[in-house]
């Protein structure tokens, strides 16, 4: 199985999407900045149900992501909302970007995945 893995990964050419998965607590924080120093997609939090054959749905939430990140950058963005609106909007918002930060700007789905853990990780 890892022969296979690893002749996958030496067939991957330059210019083709990759996604590095790894939920494991001690992976999370490595897969992020080995992700982020490559300039590749990841998921570092947890692995969101139809990420691969629902990509659609997922496309919703982070262009809802994306909206209450340039609402809440933009100064007096939450200006004249009631303050537990604010606090829901906040709410909302952490919760997408930790679930989603890896992936905003992934424009579809990946051509290889990376997974770090598969027997954690065995609906991925």
């Amino acid at each position: 199985m890892f022969k296979d893995a690893a002749g996958s990964w030496a067939r991957w050419r330059a210019g083709q999407e990759c996604a590095l998965v790894g939920t494991k607590r001690q992976a999370q924080e490595a897969i992020a900045e080995e992700a982020k120093r490559c300039q590749m997609y990841y998921v570092n939090q947890r692995w969101l149900g139809g990420l691969l054959t629902n990509m659609l749905t997922v496309q919703k939430s982070i262009k809802r992501l994306k909206e209450l990140e340039a609402m809440s950058s933009v100064e007096g963005g939450y200006a004249g909302r009631p303050k537990k609106e604010v606090i829901r909007l906040e709410r909302e918002r952490k919760h997408l970007d930790q679930n989603l930060a890896g992936i905003k700007d992934m424009p579809g789905l990946p051509d290889i995945l990376f997974v770090i853990d598969s027997n954690k990780e065995a609906i991925a």
